[in-house]
């Protein structure tokens, strides 16, 4: 019986060593090429380094290359040149792929793995003693899976669908049917996807991936943002939904403007118009997102070519949907009817950014009125409107009834169901024929619309100073209430005491010839007025003082009305009207009420040249009635009559201020007609 043979024992073969090629360029020369095993290495110009390049600007020690756990890194050494990959500069460890190179100084380092290399990592990391066979299966299951549409354009379908992988829903964009074998559509499609990915912001809807399917369609996803578009909350409001008018008041639906703006002020920023914005196009989310989407049309200022010039090409061949709705127009009038700007409805102009800012302003036109500024079923009529800047305006549209003599809508979005003035005048600027009329940029459009935000007139508006001093008021309802009501108790009190003295004297006059029967009486009557004026006077030096006090612990407005009285007690003083002018127009100054000021000064320089310097005061206030600006300690000349105002020696012969006293009459006294008193002067009108 022969014995079996032994088995042959299994060879065990060493795994090769992973090696990176690193290739040393310096300008078109392949100057030296390293074969590098697994370790750290220095690279610099100095001889003891691992890698030495002799180039311009690379330094003795300039960086540190590691080869550690299948991974390759490179790490800057603190050098003054630095380490750059694909044109930015790197500090910290930066891994390196396959392929990648690297700027030291003037050498540029190109890293290749071998097939062996690459075969051995691949080995190692789907090791099945590792238990990772389950996560990277997961990993690798197919990307995307389609579970519904969400929306459709003229060029794609927009799919709602699942990425396993990172577990969420996204959006996925995608070709109609046939647009695929169009190299045309396709590179259109890939442009879209690429220039909205660059398009980085908060407002503007972020690309997630672009690829093939597994069936070999072309897709992109981008973020699927739940809520609903602007046009369906404008829609609801027209239809007075309660829910919608609670939740989006005009304030709010500003609001949503303002960052549709930033979107297209950032794609301003990068050189990029949308040319396709229109309400269906904006996205608000359910938790204040706000996205403008569908940069399909967008372009690259720089890359618009001058569309043909025959007016045969220039006409846009456009049917209406069944659903009542125009789709973009492509070919030489890009975009959607009636959001178009002028220069959009030729197909002959150049567009650029104000493009874009006139269909803002239809949008915000829209969002006042919840009309679109034209309501035509004919796109022929629609660009014939738009081209001839034939658009009605804001206040006739919301007195205009709608289709079949529908009432117009109800502004219940908007303060007091009217329109703004300051919104309107932006919309009207924004929606200027001409570009060169319109808002130059959107940051232009934006600060007209915070101004009217914030209470103050927008630059679109050019208000005058009664409409700039309602909306002062305004914003300052208290202090306006509180200026309101000192100036009308001043009145009243002015009103009555120089009533009672017109009529007391009234009556003097037509009771003359009673005189022997009731002097007495008379006498009684005219010493009590001349009381009241003595009491005026008595209390103008109390008054003028208690106005300055005010005034330097800035209560203009309690100042104003004490300087009022003051002035009623001087009305047969020109001195003392001039010092008391000079701080009545200082609490006018305070109060920004300049014109009021400037008159103040100049009745007192009639009266007193020298008191103040009126060029001056003249020329500071006539350029704050024009910018309304004000220095915060106030200007130089404030100060006149008010730091010795007490010590002023023109007051000092209107101290005594002691009533004459009241006569006591005998029984044998003959009745004197008394002597008329003059009139007192009426204070000067503010």
């Amino acid at each position: 019986m022969s014995t079996p043979s032994p088995a042959p024992e299994e060879k065990v073969v060493d795994p090769l060593p992973l090696q990176v090629e690193v290739q040393v360029w310096v300008g078109t020369e392949c100057r030296t090429v390293y074969s590098v095993p697994v370790g750290v290495y220095v690279i610099g110009s100095d001889p003891s380094c691992h890698l030495q390049i002799d180039a311009k600007n690379v330094e003795r020690m300039h960086a540190r290359l590691s080869f550690l756990g299948h991974r390759l890194t490179i790490e800057d050494l603190e050098s003054k040149a630095g380490v750059f990959i694909e044109g930015l500069r790197t500090t910290l460890p930066t891994p390196l792929q396959n392929g990648a190179e690297v700027h030291i100084g003037a050498a540029r380092l190109s890293f290749v793995y071998g097939k062996d290399t690459l075969a051995q990592i691949n080995a190692d990391l789907n090791d099945d003693t590792l238990g990772l066979k389950a996560i990277r299966n997961e990993i690798s299951q197919e990307t995307h899976q389609v579970n519904g549409t969400l929306g459709e354009g003229g060029m794609g379908l927009v799919l709602k669908a699942r990425d396993p992988r990172v577990q969420r829903s996204v959006a996925m964009k995608v070709l109609r049917s046939g647009n695929e074998f169009s190299s045309e559509k396709l590179l259109r499609f890939v442009g879209e996807a690429q220039l909205t990915g660059q398009l980085e912001h908060p407002n503007i809807v972020p690309v997630y991936q672009l690829g093939i399917s597994p069936d070999g369609q072309v897709f992109y996803t981008m973020k699927h943002v739940k809520g609903q578009t602007l046009e369906d909350v404008l829609k609801k409001l027209r239809h007075e939904d309660t829910d919608t008018c609670r939740q989006f008041p005009l304030s709010a639906l500003v609001t949503v403007f303002l960052k549709v703006a930033d979107a297209l002020a950032f794609a301003h920023s990068h050189g990029v118009i949308h040319r396709d914005l229109k309400p269906c196009n904006i996205m608000l989310g359910a938790f204040g997102e706000v996205l403008v989407m569908d940069w399909g049309l967008a372009k690259r200022i720089s890359e618009l070519a001058t569309a043909p010039t025959s007016a045969k090409a220039a006409e846009p061949s456009l049917q209406l949907p069944s659903e009542g709705r125009f789709q973009t127009i492509e070919g030489s009038v890009i975009g959607t009817p009636p959001y178009l700007s002028p220069e959009q409805t030729d197909g002959i102009s150049r567009l650029d950014a104000r493009s874009d800012i006139f269909v803002l302003g239809m949008i915000l036109y829209e969002i006042l009125a919840l009309r679109a500024p034209i309501e035509l079923h004919d796109s022929e009529q629609v660009i014939s409107a738009i081209r001839s800047g034939n658009l009605i305006s804001l206040e006739k549209r919301v007195l205009m009834p709608g289709e079949f003599g529908k009432p117009p809508p109800k502004l219940l979005h908007c303060p007091r169901r009217k329109l703004p003035e300051g919104l309107t005048a932006v919309v009207q600027k924004a929606m200027r024929l001409l570009p060169a009329e319109r808002y130059q940029s959107v940051e232009e459009l934006q600060a007209d619309i915070v101004a009217c935000q914030n209470g103050f007139a927008p630059q679109a508006e050019q208000a005058g100073w009664i409409r700039q001093l309602q909306l002062l008021l305004g914003r300052r309802k208290h202090e306006a209430l509180m200026i309101v009501g000192f100036l009308a108790l001043s009145q009243i009190l002015l009103a009555y005491f120089l009533g009672q003295i017109s009529s007391d004297r009234e009556k003097l006059r037509q009771s003359e010839g009673a005189l022997s029967a009731s002097n007495q009486d008379l006498k009684s009557a005219n010493q009590r007025l001349e009381q009241i004026v003595y009491q005026l006077r008595a209390t103008a030096d109390s008054n003028y003082r208690d106005a300055i006090m005010q005034l330097k612990q800035k209560r203009s407005a309690q100042a104003l009305a004490q300087i009022n009285l003051a002035l009623v007690g001087a009305a047969d003083s020109p001195e003392r009207q001039a010092q008391y002018l000079i701080v009545h127009g200082h609490a006018n100054t305070q109060l920004g009420f300049y014109s009021e000021a400037l008159e103040d000064y100049r009745q007192a320089s009639k009266i007193a040249p020298k008191l103040l310097p009126l060029n001056e005061i003249e020329t500071d206030l006539s350029k704050a009635l024009d910018d309304g600006f004000r220095p915060s300690e106030g200007w130089p000349w404030e100060k006149i009559n008010l730091p010795a105002a007490s010590k002023s020696k023109a007051l000092g012969k209107f101290t005594d201020h002691t009533p004459p006293p009241v006569p006591q009459p005998s029984a044998d006294s003959q009745p004197k007609p008394p002597h008329p008193m003059p009139a007192p002067k009426a204070p000067p009108q503010n």
